[in-house]
């Protein structure tokens, strides 16, 4: 069966994904991200194997909100790096590294350096600040 097709756009930068393959595809259209459907957890969404421009990515992305930047650099969601935790990672695509953020954000919105909840708009942001220990994959 062929993965659903998700086409990321500058007026459409948040879609979910889940219970399913899916091949997602950033505003600029220079990559790639497929998630592979590999199970479900005792209570609820899909989890997934993820692959980032060709790139195997650590751990599982959760079938739920995935949301890209404007300038495709950078893709967020819902992952786990054991099962069956709940985190929210941030991922530089061009430089193949994330950050797993201090606090899980279900609705993250991208507005680069800055990650908005959109399911809680009265949470502070997180906003990046040029010291953050990133993760390489």
């Amino acid at each position: 069966m062929e993965p659903c097709e998700i086409q990321f756009t500058a007026d459409n930068l948040c879609h979910w994904a889940g219970m399913g393959d899916y091949l997602l595809t950033p505003p600029d259209r220079s990559y790639e991200i497929t998630l592979r459907y590999q199970g479900e957890p005792p209570h609820g969404d899909s989890y997934h194997v993820v692959d980032v421009a060709g790139r195997r990515f650590p751990g599982y992305a959760w079938g739920c909100m995935f949301s890209m930047s404007n300038c495709s650099n950078f893709i967020a969601f819902s992952w786990m790096e054991r099962k069956f935790e709940r985190l929210t990672t941030i991922v530089d695509v061009r430089h193949s590294r994330y950050f797993v953020l201090p606090r899980y954000i279900y609705n993250p919105c991208i507005e680069w350096p800055s990650i908005l909840d959109v399911t809680t708009p009265s949470q502070a942001p997180f906003s990046f600040i040029g010291s953050e220990v990133w993760r390489i994959f």
